[in-house]
Formats: C-alpha cells, structure tokens, sequence
C-alpha cells in the first residue's frame, strides 16, 4: 500500500493468551502500530490516520 509522504497508516492488532500450563489467567492487549511516510511532525499522529486497518478478531 503506497502512501504519500505526511501520510499515515494506523493498524490495530489484538491477542488473548494463556499460560503454557494453562494454570493462569488469560492475558488480553491491543497492539497499535503507527507507521507514516517522510517526515511527520511531533503531532502528526494525534489526529485521524489516513488509512486504518483493523486486526481485531475474535477473542472467544
């Protein structure tokens, strides 16, 4: 996916784990990635991506 430059991808990723025993709880996070063309500003991420790309799945 080509972007222009100050353009800027957001991709959101989530995970349920376990312990290898399974004596634990479950563990549950978010990974977000920010990832832009060319130079961005210090603020360049506060405001909406240009392109977003949701990874959620099920979390049964």
């Amino acid at each position: 996916m080509r972007r222009a430059p100050g353009q800027w991808v957001r991709r959101q990723l989530n995970c349920r784990f376990s312990s290898a025993a399974g004596m634990r709880d479950w563990s549950y996070w978010l990974d977000t990635f920010n990832i832009a063309y060319g130079p961005v500003n210090a603020d360049g991420f506060l405001s909406a991506p240009t392109v977003f790309v949701d990874g959620h799945g099920p979390l049964r």
